[in-house]
């Protein structure tokens, strides 16, 4: 008998990490509770797992520490502003280029009501370009489209990429400003937001905010814990039978100021645990790729459209008729969009960087 999960858990450096798999697993959280939203009408349509969380908020503040840890280690290695942008912009922007223009000019003509000609011509398609990849208005609210549904958006998941961005400008500016020379500097951002969201519910300031600072407040939380136990990463242990403990822990602070952040405690726990457990004959899940990204942006167009030619469909059937195309359109996203892209990080970061070549007086 296997007893490698009763093991203690440690953060090893490099690639030798369950990450793929398990983003790939939060995406597909996230498309199973959207199925709830599309076919019931409402955002509230999703059913709540763990008191008032669902699926998708879950497995989003997922995404976010486990952003945060890889981002913050790739900053860290890579030591260079310019290689670090270059990182990041060819792993989101290409692949949000080609989503964008592919619901305008493919799932928008498919769906839309109004002649070709007004479509094409029309304020509200020409302006994707522009709202969206400058992160203004991420929904994509096509002229026409999808007549037979509640939600007449081609994109309601892009929302969080938002912010994702700004977590990616954040580490590039606190970089920058040497405030991640020590360990310790990292861990007081993180501490910011664990005194800032808890004392924002207390005062009754949260609900209050308008939500783009909820969701800074909230991602920031997840992103900062992620970038914090990178910084002492090898100082951490992690063992399965804490996990239950750290539930407990959550559930006993339900209804008070510091449920969220115990919940995103024991959410990251959960995951660095599952992410650096030893299990030999799970390795070939290692070498997947990461498809997760590409799964995030299309599913939901996926289900708007099925949706849209069969509006009687139930929850279950729409996530079983969902999977396939989407996971399909994920794997083209990578092979023919995302990985080619970031093949170029090398000379996009030359291109960035603000150093000259050296040049040879003779």
């Amino acid at each position: 008998m296997n007893f490698g999960i009763l093991k203690t858990v440690t953060i090893k450096d490099g690639h030798d990490n369950f990450f793929t798999p398990l983003r790939f697993i939060f995406a597909y959280m996230v498309l199973v509770g959207h199925a709830f939203v599309v076919v019931g009408g409402q955002s509230d349509s999703e059913p709540q797992i763990f008191y008032e969380l669902t699926f998708s908020f879950m497995a989003v503040n997922l995404f976010f520490i486990a952003s945060g840890f890889l981002v913050t280690g790739s900053m860290l290695y890579r030591k260079s502003l310019a290689s670090f942008a270059s990182a990041r912009i060819l792993r989101i922007f290409p692949a949000l280029i080609v989503h964008v223009l592919l619901m305008m000019f493919v799932f928008g003509l498919m769906t839309t009501t109004l002649p070709f000609i007004d479509y094409i011509t029309h304020p509200d398609t020409l302006k994707q370009p522009f709202v969206v990849l400058s992160f203004i208005e991420t929904n994509m609210a096509l002229p026409g489209i999808l007549p037979n549904n509640y939600e007449h958006i081609a994109s309601a998941t892009l929302w969080t990429l938002r912010y994702e961005v700004l977590a990616y400008i954040g580490t590039f500016l606190v970089f920058s400003l040497g405030l991640m020379k020590h360990r310790w500097m990292i861990l007081m951002q993180f501490l910011f937001f664990v005194i800032a969201v808890p004392l924002a519910f207390h005062f009754g300031i949260y609900e209050k905010l308008p939500a783009t600072l909820q969701s800074c407040l909230r991602f920031g939380l997840c992103y900062g814990l992620g970038a914090a136990i990178y910084a002492y990463r090898d100082k951490l242990r992690f063992h399965i039978l804490v996990i239950p403990f750290f539930v407990l822990l959550t559930m006993l602070s339900h209804n008070t100021v510091m449920f969220e952040v115990i919940g995103i405690l024991t959410a990251a726990y959960a995951l660095f645990w599952s992410a650096y457990i030893v299990l030999p004959r799970l390795d070939f899940l290692k070498k997947f790729n990461d498809i997760s990204y590409g799964l995030y942006i299309y599913h939901w167009a996926t289900m708007q459209g099925i949706h849209n030619i069969w509006p009687d469909i139930n929850t279950w059937s729409l996530i079983m008729f969902t999977s396939p195309i989407a996971i399909g359109l994920s794997m083209m996203s990578w092979r023919y969009v995302e990985k080619p892209a970031l093949s170029y990080k090398g000379k996009f970061a030359k291109k960035l960087s603000l150093k000259k070549p050296k040049t040879l007086n003779v």
